[in-house]
């Protein structure tokens, strides 16, 4: 006997809904592996051809006497903390602003340089996409005459 959790819900409208989406989400993590399958021989492939050079340049060489760097992760902001940052240079702006604007705001406030502005300019726009979502923020225009600002209260 099937028990009953384990059996098609009641409502096969829902039923139909989770599947859909499980489905989707599983097509979208395949693409993933497929992608990161594609970085990796990719890098491998660039490894292999360093290592014809340095054996070019050394015929002593061996790649097995150099052990892989360990890769360490800049974090730039605590939990939520560049969400605030937006929100607060948002608030203490007059009219909406631009995501480069609102990525300036957060240099001068963090005391970055003028030179993260561009890598740190993405970094916004993703977390406006997601707090877009969530309507805690509001967009007007689209691309670059996008403009955010905070929802009316």
């Amino acid at each position: 006997m099937v028990p009953p959790y384990l059996g098609r819900m009641p409502n096969e409208k829902g039923n139909r809904y989770a599947i859909h989406a499980l489905k989707d989400r599983r097509a979208t993590m395949a693409g993933e592996i497929v992608q990161m399958k594609e970085g990796i021989s990719y890098r491998e492939e660039q490894l292999s051809h360093l290592d014809a050079v340095l054996r070019e340049l050394d015929p002593e060489y061996r790649a097995d006497t150099l052990p892989p760097k360990r890769l360490r992760r800049v974090k730039l902001f605590g939990n939520g903390e560049l969400n605030r940052l937006i929100a607060d240079a948002l608030r203490r702006a007059e009219k909406p602003l631009a995501s480069h604007d609102i990525a300036d705001a957060i240099c001068e406030a963090k005391g970055y340089g003028r030179e993260s502005i561009h890598a740190l300019t993405r970094r916004v726009r993703a977390n406006l996409s997601y707090l877009l979502r969530n309507k805690r923020v509001v967009k007007t225009g689209d691309r670059l005459t996008a403009r955010w600002s905070l929802p009316a209260e």
